[in-house]
């Protein structure tokens, strides 16, 4: 059977076009924002706490009752998130913990070594597959351009020079299957390098995407173009 996705790609910051998307109209929100941090190879910088505000309380207006939010944070930035998020009524259901080898020197602090992948939903009837995580979910597919030691060859990766952080293709996969119908809509407004994209390229899942730095947006394009073409997919 042949899957068809329809994709739609924004140049823009995430502010202004969340507030584009329709009500009720997506299955998963599953993004990686900024996180609150700032050193010299990180191009993007923190969000604000007004800005975190709109986010929310727009991803409560755009997902479905049924929907799902899946949001990467870090050791700061975890806990705003959450304060906001349940401010707006979401849940937290799960957290996933990934882990790495510490790659950031400090003299004053413990080395970081995991960042959270945290899963809430606006009612207790949220989407899930049953039966679909498996133990071996970091290694069904190699991650694409990951710039931290993953025990990937990412030191030739184009995200190095990027400076962005991709997710393991195979993990993100995974959760669009989990957490959204065969089918169903995703949104990313902070999609970086497009992994979320291919993911649902590659399941079949309606994918809109969003990313305001123009190099990393123009090779997220290329990348789920390929995806598409490689998956036999078309535009709609």
């Amino acid at each position: 059977m042949r899957q068809i996705s329809e994709v739609r790609l924004y140049h823009g910051n995430a502010k202004d076009l969340v507030l584009q998307i329709e009500d009720k109209s997506q299955d998963l929100i599953l993004t990686d924002p900024p996180y609150d941090m700032k050193t010299s190879n990180i191009r993007t910088p923190p969000l604000t706490a007004s800005t975190k505000e709109i986010l929310v309380k727009n991803f409560k207006r755009i997902l479905k009752p049924t929907g799902n939010l899946v949001i990467f944070v870090g050791l700061h930035d975890k806990f705003r998130w959450h304060e906001k998020l349940t401010k707006y009524g979401f849940a937290l259901r799960s957290e996933i913990i990934m882990v790495y080898p510490p790659g950031i020197k400090s003299k004053k602090q413990f080395l970081p070594a995991h960042e959270s992948v945290m899963h809430y939903s606006i009612s207790k009837n949220y989407y899930f597959k049953e039966d679909s995580l498996y133990s071996d979910v970091y290694q069904t597919m190699r991650a694409r351009g990951v710039t931290r030691n993953w025990g990937y060859d990412y030191k030739t990766a184009p995200a190095e020079k990027m400076h962005v952080t991709p997710k393991p293709l195979g993990l993100v996969q995974q959760l669009v299957e989990t957490l959204s119908p065969p089918g169903g809509s995703v949104f990313d407004p902070f999609m970086g390098s497009g992994t979320t994209g291919e993911a649902c390229v590659i399941t079949g899942r309606k994918f809109i995407g969003g990313e305001l730095i123009t190099d990393i947006f123009e090779f997220a394009r290329e990348r789920i173009e390929r995806a598409v073409e490689k998956s036999k997919n078309r535009w709609w």
